[in-house]
């Protein structure tokens, strides 16, 4: 039943892997892709093919090809030819005697097939961390594009609160100046302007810091160009794909559990099969077949490999627990990540379009108002706070929706490598 898991495991992540490797070679062989501009649809391609830690995992990969090509040889070491010359000598006769031996040992316990099925649980494991690990980049590039794009957003809204701020400041100084104003008042909207002005210059430090980080995923020693909406991802289809999380993990213990009766197995000594043919006395012709037998001594005489079996044992066990430690994990992730998005969605239901332009509209003719007297300059300053906090509050809150599709669409197993994302 085991081995019958292994190959199904098997054959459920290679075509998957096989897919990926293709398109990871295809945009490295034309990484200029990712130099003009960066978007949606190229995003994920792009830092995946510049990617050290993918790339790590894939020679990995391929180191574990080479581990389960190891273990196919059917015979567990090379024939021994071994041979002897000598002479004999009487008091009236001499030959020339010569010794030939061909030797060959054998295993009789399976041991070669479970060496195989050890080395392919291993490539099946190592096949998912190459998923786990695209996954990854991909849900760290998408965040970091989305903090971008969130930091330009608040960049420009940092703008025209500037100058709206700096509009409303100068009509409360015309207002003081004219009696109109009590002279405090313009020393609070002044401390406004100074405030709304250091707030442009953080905003700017943040897009520039946003932007580097994006850059290092990409691998791009500049600053990308970066295009495209703060809008979350498209939800896929409930999705019944296992988490590769799982799968490796899952392909580890099926591994483990190979070496384990490999190394029970080993215990059955291997018999060794000799051919020798030998010229002996006086030119007497001599051919026969030998047999030799290891004589497996108990512990701690002997070597009997109870303590590397009770080892792997209990390391079967502890994958089995880690297996049910990740289990639980990855079903938590998912019911927080779904909490996390529907909390979102209707986070920013309250700022509809609407409001938002009419939060806009009102943050602009602050200062008019103010210089018709419809209200007073501290009435100003407040309304203007408020109108300003819902804007960049509704920024936040599309920024938080799009991280929370990103988490929802990998917890949910789906792929976050789509262009129609």
């Amino acid at each position: 039943m085991k081995s019958i898991a292994l190959r199904e495991l098997r054959s459920r992540l290679v075509p998957t892997l096989v897919v990926a490797l293709l398109s990871h070679s295809a945009v490295a062989e034309d990484p200029s892709n990712c130099g003009d501009e960066v978007a949606r649809t190229n995003l994920v391609a792009c830092a995946q093919a510049r990617s050290p830690a993918l790339a790590s995992e894939l020679a990995s990969l391929r180191a574990g090809e080479g581990r389960r090509e190891a273990a196919r040889p059917f015979l567990p070491s090379n024939p021994a030819l071994s041979g002897s010359v000598g002479s004999r000598t009487t008091d009236d006769a001499r030959a020339f005697n010569w010794y030939v031996t061909l030797a060959q040992e054998l295993e009789v316990a399976g041991q070669s097939g479970l060496r195989v099925e050890a080395a392919e649980g291993e490539l099946s494991a190592l096949s998912a961390q190459v998923m786990v690990m695209r996954a990854e980049v991909a849900e760290q590039v998408w965040l970091a594009y989305f903090e971008v794009l969130a930091a330009k957003e608040r960049a420009a809204l940092a703008v025209q609160v500037d100058e709206a701020v700096n509009e409303v400041a100068a009509t409360v100084r015309g207002m003081a100046v004219n009696g109109l104003a009590a002279p405090l008042d313009a020393t609070v909207s002044d401390s406004a302007a100074v405030r709304s002005s250091r707030e442009v210059l953080e905003a700017e430090r943040a897009v520039g810091a946003a932007e580097v980080r994006l850059g290092s995923l990409l691998g791009l020693a500049s600053k990308p160009a970066i295009s495209g909406a703060l809008e979350p991802l498209r939800l896929p289809a409930a999705s019944s794909v296992e988490r590769p999380e799982a799968a490796a993990l899952k392909a580890m213990r099926l591994a483990s559990s190979r070496r384990v009766e490999l190394l029970r197995r080993g215990r059955v000594p291997n018999p060794t099969i000799s051919l020798f043919a030998q010229n002996d006395g006086f030119n007497e012709r001599v051919f026969g077949v030998g047999l030799g037998l290891p004589i497996p001594l108990p512990q701690p005489l002997g070597r009997t490999a109870a303590g590397e079996v009770a080892e792997a044992v209990a390391f079967e066990a502890k994958q089995q627990a880690d297996l049910q430690k990740l289990e639980r994990s990855l079903a938590a992730e998912l019911a927080v990540a779904r909490l996390e998005y529907d909390a979102g969605s209707k986070i920013l239901a309250l700022y509809s379009g609407s409001r938002k332009a009419a939060a806009t509209q009102a943050l602009r003719a602050i200062a008019s108002q103010l210089g018709a007297a419809r209200f007073s300059a501290r009435e100003a300053l407040n309304a203007q706070q408020a109108l300003v906090e819902l804007l960049e509050a509704e920024v936040d809150a599309r920024q938080s929706l799009c991280v929370a599709s990103v988490r929802l669409v990998r917890a949910n197993g789906g792929s976050l490598e789509g262009r129609d994302l």
